[in-house]
Formats: C-alpha cells, sequence, structure tokens
C-alpha cells in the first residue's frame, strides 16, 4: 500500500553513493548517508504488527505532526520513534526534524546578528582562534587548498602536493575531513601508510591508494580539505569507542545569567567505523547527565530498529553509570568558548576527552537536536527546555532590537553631519 506517490524532502543536501573502500579506484572517503525516501508498505505494516499502531492513524499523525511545531517530515516521524504508542499526543507533538530544529536555533540565534557564522564554520579557521586564545583544539597538520592560505599551515596547493605530504610529511594517525561540512561526511581516519605498496591503512581495516585518496581529496572538495593530528582518546573511553574517536555532543545556551550547558549526548562509534556519525550501521548514542557526566542509557539504531542497549556489544562495559571523565573540565571549555561569541545563544560542541582533558573537535552554529531525541527518546521542545529556550529567544530579540536603533541612531546621524557639511 503507498500512501504517497510523490514526496520531496525540503532543503536536502546532495548526497553521494556509497562506497567500498578498498584498494581500487573506488571513493575511500565517507559517503554521506542516502536520501530518505516516503514510508513504503512494509514499513508501515512492520510498526502496525509490531506496536499495534494501524496504518491509518500512521498516516494521520504523520500529517499532523507535519503541520504541528515540530514539522516532522514523514521518514522523520519513525527515525524519531514518534509513532510510540507509550508517547501522548503531546509528548509527539515536542519531537522536531530538521527544518525545526534549523527554525528553533536561528530563533535563538538570528542570523541578523550573527554574521560570524561564515568564520565558525571554517573549521582551519576556528581551531586557530581557540588555539591562540589557549583553549584545548585539534592540531591542522596541512590543508588541501587552491587559492588561499592560512598562515604557516602547510598549503597543499595540486594532487602531488598531496601525495607527497601523505608519502613524506605526514605524522600518522591522521584524520582528515573537509573544510566545510558535517555529519562526517567526506572523512577518514588513517592509522598508517605502507610507503612500500603505496596504500594508506584506514582505521576501518581498509588500505587505499596513496594516489587516489589524493585524487578523491583534491577533486571532490573544492573549498579545501583539512589534514588534522589524529586525537587519541581516553583510554577509559577507548574501551567503548574502540580506534575512532567518540565524541560528545554538548549543547550551551545563553540568557541573561550566562552560558549554561543543556544537554549532552555521547556518540559511540559502530566497531568499525571511522568517525562517530550515528547514521553509521551499528553505531550508538548514549544519554548523559548534563549535571555529573554519568551515562544514563544507551540506544543503537534508530526508528523501528532502534534499541536500548544496556551494555556494549563487543567489551560487555555497561553504559549506565558510567562516569566520563573530566567532565567538569568538559562543561568548563564550552563555557569559556561559547562566551568567545555571546551574539549567539545557542551552540553545539563536539568534544573528545584525552587522557590530559577534554578538546573541542567543532562547534557547530545549527546542532541538529535530533541526536538528543534519539539518545532520550523525549523531544526537545518538552517542559524542561522550552522555558529556557524561551528566555534565550527574548534575550537575543532584545539584542537585536537594539543593533537595529543604534544602527538607526548612527544612519540618522551621519546624514544630519553630511548635511551640516553641505
Amino acid at each position: 500500500m503507498a500512501i504517497i506517490s510523490r514526496y520531496r524532502i525540503g532543503e536536502a543536501e546532495k548526497r553521494q553513493e556509497n562506497m567500498d573502500m578498498t584498494v581500487t579506484a573506488d571513493k575511500a572517503l565517507l559517503a554521506a548517508p542516502p536520501a530518505p525516501k516516503a514510508p513504503a508498505a512494509p514499513l508501515l505494516v512492520e510498526v502496525a504488527r509490531k506496536y499495534s499502531v494501524s496504518p491509518i492513524r500512521q498516516f494521520r499523525e504523520m500529517v499532523s505532526l507535519n503541520w504541528g511545531p515540530g514539522k516532522l517530515a514523514m521518514h522523520e516521524y519513525y527515525s524519531s520513534g514518534a509513532f510510540d504508542p507509550k508517547l501522548s499526543a503531546a509528548q509527539k507533538r515536542e519531537f522536531v526534524g530538521e527544518t525545526a530544529s534549523r527554525k528553533l536555533n536561528r530563533r535563538l540565534s538570528p542570523i541578523r546578528k550573527t554574521p560570524s557564522r561564515s568564520f565558525i564554520r571554517d573549521k582551519v579557521m576556528y581551531s586557530a582562534l581557540l588555539e591562540q586564545l589557549g583553549l584545548r583544539t585539534t592540531k591542522t597538520q596541512a590543508v588541501v587548498l587552491r587559492d588561499r592560505s592560512y598562515g604557516n599551515i602547510p598549503a597543499l596547493r595540486d594532487i602531488e602536493d598531496i601525495k607527497e605530504f601523505l608519502v613524506n610529511t605526514a605524522v600518522y594517525p591522521i584524520f582528515g575531513k573537509p573544510v566545510e561540512g558535517s555529519k562526517s561526511v567526506g572523512s577518514a581516519l588513517i592509522e598508517d601508510i605502507d610507503r612500500s605498496a603505496g596504500v594508506l591503512l584506514l582505521a576501518n581495516g581498509k588500505k587505499v591508494d596513496v594516489a587516489t585518496f589524493a585524487n578523491e581529496t583534491y577533486n571532490d572538495f573544492d573549498k579545501g580539505f583539512i589534514f588534522q593530528s589524529a586525537v587519541q582518546q581516553h583510554p577509559d573511553m577507548r574501551k567503548m569507542t574502540g580506534k575512532a574517536v567518540g565524541t560528545l555532543r554538548v549543547v550551551t545556551i545563553r540568557d541573561e545569567t550566562g552560558v549554561e550547558p543543556l544537554y549532552s549526548a555521547w556518540k559511540i562509534p559502530a566497531p568499525t567505523a571511522m568517525s562517530d556519525n550515528f547514521w553509521q550501521p551499528g553505531s550508538m548514542v548514549a544519554e548523559v547527565d548534563i549535571s555529573t557526566g554519568k551515562l544514563v542509557r544507551c540506544k543503537r539504531g534508530s526508528g523501528v530498529k532502534a534499541e536500548w542497549i544496556d551494555a556494549h556489544p563487543v567489551n560487555g562495559e555497561v553504559f549506565a553509570g558510567y562516569q566520563i571523565p573530566h567532565w567538569e573540565a568538559v562543561k568548563k571549555l564550552v563555557a569559556q568558548a561559547h562566551d568567545l561569541f555571546p551574539e549567539f545563544g545557542v551552540f553545539g560542541w563536539d568534544i573528545a576527552v584525552t587522557p590530559d582533558g577534554p578538546l573541542i573537535i567543532e562547534c557547530n552554529a545549527n546542532p541538529f537536536h535530533t541526536l538528543y531525541q534519539l539518545a532520550t527518546g523525549r523531544g526537545i521542545l518538552n517542559e524542561d527546555f522550552k522555558p529556557r529556550f524561551d528566555a534565550v529567544a527574548i534575550l537575543s530579540a532584545t539584542r537585536l532590537k537594539t543593533t537595529f536603533r543604534e544602527a538607526r541612531a548612527a544612519r540618522i546621524a551621519a546624514a544630519r553631519a553630511a548635511k551640516g557639511c553641505n
């Protein structure tokens, strides 16, 4: 039974095809997930059988939630778990999709008040700022750039430069990713190089030809590609994550009282993953108690395939009660970093915890709150968070009005001065 014959996903990014990372001419970098599709009949039947929710009720709820404050797209109705009959109608309306998540962030950090967004998106410039100000972050070894420079950071201008770097200059292990991008798309964790064979050894056990990798980074990412020293995660957390770094997503907000962490989730990579993005098969996400830094519970998968799990599927480490190391330092670091750009009402931070303490991997001015929903099974527009969002939005709106008044006064003064000169 097909409910939807035509389905459009608003503002969806272009997706790449899945790739097989072997020593061939195939793509080596992590591809984007496939574009979500309209819910098909087998999915509706599975939900009906497993949760006793009829297809008609599913469709009615999909339409209602799509028109509601959360703007859930129809595929997000399933991925978020909003079909679960244990949730009340009010609780289901607390969930947001990608569209409403972005709208919420712009309400908290108005576009007109936050012109530094492009600077923050530039991973090289932003990490350089953090380092200069004494806030721990990643170390950039080189950047693939065609017509720009970043001071003393080595610039790789062409494919031969990239190959030269990978063979003779890079200090392994290294992590590569686009200068601009999200969701780990285009990333790779390279553990070492076999110079005799001319291949790179990826963290997922695969190998890729140096020339192939160099061609891909140069041709596929015209805004640049970064090579950073791979972060060495705290040994206690490494037991859970394996080789890939599992970052903490910490979201901070700023209201009249200052900057505070709102929530946190730990992205735990699948055993064979090179990064921690949740859309990769087998990856997990755990809710972190924002006060104590202890794990509450952990989920693997999403939608009808989601399952709450008590222990890591490989090493058996129990999730509930696990203490994130250096937790107080984590909260202090994100608050200090948020204070660098106080005009923003919300930030999402990807934080790695090393033996020496936390460091900032990335800053996101538009954090996807769907990660919180996956980790907790609760909508972001819940009764605990909504008043806090309102307080942030009021402060941001007040500052925006003040900016307009100041700008208008400056224009009037300039006009009067010009008239007086005449």
